[in-house]
């Protein structure tokens, strides 16, 4: 759930965050009552178009939306009171490891991070819904959530902008406007708990309870190509392939928790 409302209430990273919402969670032991925390987890991740729908009728002046498309999409049609916010924007350009270029450059720093969203009106207590028309909203959650923003209070739109449509829904064609507030992320920030550095990478090699999972295509983990900018084919020794797109249903909403992937298992490559 969100904290509760006022009054009442690298490219490989976007496909680890619907990982979190759906296969991942999927692979979790269920809980007593018959509930699997994987349920139970994907709920407080992710939002339901019904739901977003009922939350814009409360007017509740702590909610803010973000539109992550290109600006030429959002001017075409976006959920009604939706801010936009593009990947450029959130992107250091000039990234400290050489060979990274767009869609795999790394966040921006925390305070322009901060500054943007203070701009646009987004302030430390609102509570923020993501979403898109592909899967860059889980790239967007994966920064404010590293930074240290609250959990509870962000939320992806489960199959994005398309599952919104599909409901026929109202969009709009203007853009909102919000006072300029301040937004800060927590001082200090909290235990980098979504990013592993090399030296945890390469302990989790082998590791009895730990899994490597590669979510890029089967060729890419296959070593049969590569991305521009890579340096060799290949694949970390000991990773699980697991193609991200295989934890999506029809309409690209995140799979239930419970039903793995059909092909889960077919990339997996021999240790050693």
């Amino acid at each position: 759930m969100f904290r509760s409302w006022p009054r009442k209430c690298f490219t490989w990273l976007i496909p680890f965050v619907l990982l979190l919402a759906g296969l991942a969670l999927a692979l979790i032991p269920p809980r007593s009552g018959g509930e699997s925390l994987g349920n139970h987890l994907q709920s407080e991740v992710l939002i339901q178009a019904e739901e977003l729908r009922d939350l814009i009728a409360q007017h509740d002046p702590h909610l803010r939306i973000i539109d992550f498309r290109h600006k030429a999409k959002y001017y075409l049609g976006h959920i009604p009171g939706a801010l936009q916010l593009w990947r450029p924007e959130i992107e250091n350009r000039r990234p400290s490891l050489p060979g990274l270029s767009a869609p795999s450059l790394p966040p921006a720093p925390p305070g322009k991070i901060e500054k943007l969203l203070g701009r646009l009106g987004v302030g430390s207590y609102d509570n923020i819904i993501i979403y898109s028309d592909q899967c860059d909203q889980a790239y967007l959650w994966w920064i404010l959530a590293r930074y240290g923003f609250p959990l509870q209070q962000m939320r992806i739109l489960d199959g994005g902008f398309e599952a919104w449509k599909a409901q026929s829904y109202p969009t709009q064609l203007t853009a909102p406007h919000f006072r300029p507030t301040t937004f800060r992320f927590p001082a200090p920030p909290p235990k980098n708990f979504l990013v592993a550095n090399l030296e945890e990478v390469k302990a989790a090699e082998g590791a009895p309870d730990k899994v490597i999972i590669d979510v890029r295509p089967p060729r890419l983990f296959l070593g049969e190509g590569t991305k521009e900018g890579v340096a060799r084919p290949g694949r970390i020794p000991g990773a699980v392939g697991i193609f991200w797109e295989e934890n999506r249903v029809a309409g690209g909403r995140a799979k239930a928790a419970g039903r793995a992937p059909p092909n889960s298992g077919k990339y997996i490559a021999p240790r050693g």
